[in-house]
């Protein structure tokens, strides 16, 4: 019943932000043009004026997909399970758990999706916009080889371990948020009239004491590839001499994968715990009047 709930969420959700997914590609394709005609259009004032036009509407599609994410994760939580659509929603054959799942998973799939998508589209602006042959005329590849080079002769495995402790605790820190929202909007549940003020107190505090405990336990400190910073010089790439001197190696080596491993279980217990509790005020203190 599950896959039936996520089907059902995602056919909900998806034209919203196919729509602005789609004005943010075009956006970039055209932006790349104008970007790359920037010295014939110099002495036009119109051009630079539909330029500046241009990027306000691109921040503005960046700034309404960052918007939807939230509105949307809050919005088809409260109004699917705890306004009216929730007198449908309770009455299927499917538990609290799959219905919470079901609404976490299709929030995180969107955050997820929507960072790609601005990746891909800031990506493709550059690449239309600013390379052509004659700048890669002039990077220096087997230069890059050697920066690479070493890179992975200084990181080795721990590059590929860093790069999955911060996939995975990043995806438990974005369950943790989405299933604080949810347990906060089921706190303010029964205050009917100050609903929204009592929601926003409710994230606030869970916030507040999940910051607290963090600072307690150390966890708060832990950055990933912040473990590893490293200077730059001897390595010429575009005519900017750079090198590699190791200021910061991750804390004795690989033994930080059992600090990693702290944080990620501390993190995955605030997301079980705002479950566990949004699940319980559901089950048992749930008012759809």
């Amino acid at each position: 019943m599950l896959k039936q709930l996520l089907k059902y969420e995602f056919k909900a959700t998806k034209s919203l932000y196919f729509g602005l997914y789609l004005a943010l590609a075009l956006l970039s394709v055209v932006l790349g043009v104008s970007f790359r005609q920037e010295n014939a259009w110099a002495d036009n004032t119109n051009f630079g004026r539909l330029e500046v036009i241009l990027m306000v509407l691109y921040l503005s599609v960046i700034f309404a997909i960052a918007v939807l994410c939230f509105v949307s994760t809050v919005q088809r939580f409260y109004k699917n399970l705890l306004w009216r659509e929730g007198y449908l929603m309770h009455t299927l054959p499917v538990t609290e758990t799959q219905l919470i799942l079901s609404k976490l998973i299709t929030s995180m799939v969107w955050v997820l999706c929507s960072g790609l998508v601005g990746i891909v589209c800031i990506t493709v602006m550059v690449a239309v916009g600013v390379f052509d042959p004659e700048t890669f005329g002039m990077v220096d590849w087997d230069s890059w080889k050697q920066l690479w080079g070493m890179l992975y002769g200084e990181l080795g495995a721990k590059f590929w371990l860093v790069t999955f402790w911060t996939i995975l605790i990043n995806l438990a820190r974005l369950a943790d948020l989405i299933l604080c929202v949810y347990a906060a909007c089921m706190i303010a549940h029964p205050f009917q009239k100050y609903r929204m003020v009592s929601g926003i107190l409710a994230f606030i505090g869970l916030n507040v004491v999940e910051n607290q405990i963090d600072k307690l336990l150390g966890t708060n400190h832990v950055n990933l590839f912040m473990d590893i910073t490293y200077r730059v010089a001897d390595v010429d790439v575009t005519g900017v001499t750079y090198g590699m001197t190791p200021m910061q190696t991750m804390t004795t080596a690989f033994g930080a994968v059992s600090g990693y491993l702290f944080c990620f279980v501390v993190t995955s217990a605030f997301a079980a715990a705002y479950f566990c509790l949004t699940r319980w005020l559901m089950k048992h203190k749930l008012n759809l009047e």
